[in-house]
């Protein structure tokens, strides 16, 4: 197997600051992008961070006709909780996926005053407003040593009536991805101990963490997309094969998008979105320069 991105060079989402819109709740950073069709038109839920003292993400909406020309709806989509309640500091990274008429969110959230990633669900019937779940939240941390500070960053994949759920596991220091699975999503508790993907050895592009698993099935195998940061701090995107969902392997030719030396995406090419329509793959990545993160468009090839 053989995979070749190609960017597009400019980004279609930017932070608003870079309109002047100081006050936007994306005014520093546009990121971690899922995208959607419904109809003939195309949703990204995204997540935002604005000015101001805090993590300060927010969850937000932008929609387009062609994938390349995107106009945000000005608010925040899924508001963090009430005080005291477990996603009262911010609503983050959301990961969307259709089933029937339902569209189906699960969220990163923490309580203010106590920063601890865990995961809620929140369901909608138009991408626009959401109806969070009593049950919230849905995935807590584990006991395992590699996943008791934070559960966060996931993606579902559906086989045979069972979800898999995969997501970064935090240890305090780095990040794991692991696996659990459930009949619902609700009920998705039976985790493997260990990590189903590792960080890389000493000096490798993905040695400090890895996070933001995506997987899709592509002509007969499954591939997770998957970021990956070096022990300089720099982002990256990789993709690791499956034949099962539990054994996985990391692609030989990683980190497949790389950032680019002086461009937007210079420090981070990572949180990446497989976006499959027509038998093809656009992957939709946050892009960081300096302070500021953008979303970026890249096609993919695999032969």
């Amino acid at each position: 197997m053989k995979i070749t991105v190609t960017k597009y060079p400019k980004p279609v989402l930017s932070p608003g600051i870079f309109s002047g819109n100081l006050a936007a709740p994306d005014a520093l950073w546009a990121y971690h992008p899922v995208v959607i069709k419904r109809g003939l038109r195309y949703f990204m839920v995204y997540t935002g961070k604005s000015i101001g003292l805090g993590i300060k993400h927010h969850t937000l909406i932008a929609t387009s006709d062609n994938l390349n020309d995107w106009k945000k709806e000005e608010r925040v989509v899924l508001p963090a909780g009430k005080e005291g309640e477990w996603d009262s500091d911010f609503t983050a990274h959301g990961f969307v996926f259709e089933e029937g008429k339902t569209f189906s969110m699960l969220y990163d959230g923490s309580r203010v005053g106590d920063w601890q990633e865990e995961i809620g669900l929140a369901q909608s019937g138009d991408l626009r407003f959401w109806a969070k779940h009593t049950k919230n939240p849905v995935f807590r941390v584990g006991t395992s040593r590699w996943e008791k500070r934070h559960v966060s960053r996931c993606s579902i994949f559906k086989r045979q009536g069972e979800y898999h759920l995969y997501y970064a596991g935090h240890d305090g220091e780095r990040e794991r991805i692991g696996l659990a699975t459930g009949k619902t999503l609700t009920s998705i508790a039976k985790r493997l101990p260990e990590p189903v993907l590792d960080v890389g050895g000493r000096g490798a592009w993905d040695e400090k963490s890895i996070s933001d698993p995506r997987v899709i099935q592509w002509r007969g195998e499954y591939l997770m997309f998957y970021s990956g940061i070096d022990g300089k701090g720099i982002e990256r995107t990789g993709v690791a094969t499956s034949p099962d969902l539990i054994h996985w392997r990391k692609y030989a030719d990683n980190p497949i998008l790389d950032v680019t030396g002086g461009g937007w995406d210079s420090i981070s090419a990572s949180r990446a979105f497989p976006f499959v329509e027509n038998n093809r793959i656009t992957l939709f990545y946050s892009g960081r320069k300096k302070y500021f993160y953008g979303i970026g468009m890249a096609g993919v090839a695999i032969v």
